[in-house]
């Protein structure tokens, strides 16, 4: 998965949108959530974070303080706070090891829901591959309000409310 600098800056503009929905980010520190995929390998998204992070950090002022966690989506869902500046060198990512396996959109939204509610925005680096399966499920997390949020960036960067539309 590899970003342009044009590519990086449509996400920021679009995260930039996220947080402009009325009732989501209303000042002050403001928390986020990163994603990756484990059957990615960190050559394939360790630049494409970089360039976000870079595309964020330079598109607004905000990003200068932010409270980030770091949710590492495999056959366990695991989470970790980082600072930015260690996803835009890559040291966020030593101990990183790919793990494929087949993972459902609906178990992600559904652990985000319950752990990752107060992130305003949520970046989530996926394979093409993963599926909804239980689209009842998908809908149920997704609202009322994650899918405001979220943002998947795999062969195209789709929104939460066009994931929430499809289903």
């Amino acid at each position: 998965m590899k970003l342009t600098q044009l590519e990086a800056l449509q996400v920021s503009k679009r995260v930039d949108a996220i947080l402009h929905v009325p009732g989501n980010y209303r000042g002050g520190s403001l928390e986020m959530t990163i994603v990756i995929d484990t059957s990615l390998e960190r050559e394939d998204f360790q630049e494409a974070v970089a360039e976000v992070v870079r595309a964020l950090k330079r598109s607004n002022e905000i990003f200068r303080n932010v409270r980030l966690n770091l949710v590492l989506w495999g056959a366990e869902i695991t989470t970790g706070i980082v600072p930015m500046a260690m996803l835009m060198t890559g040291s966020a990512f030593e101990e990183y090891v790919s793990c494929p396996c087949e993972k459902r959109y609906e178990d992600l939204f559904g652990y985000l829901k319950k752990f990752h509610a107060r992130s305003k925005v949520i970046l989530v680096f996926a394979e093409e591959q993963n599926r909804i399966e239980d689209k009842e499920a998908a809908r149920e997390a997704l609202s009322p309000f994650l899918k405001s949020k979220i943002l998947v960036i795999s062969g195209q960067v789709v929104s939460g409310t066009q994931i929430f539309l499809g289903l």
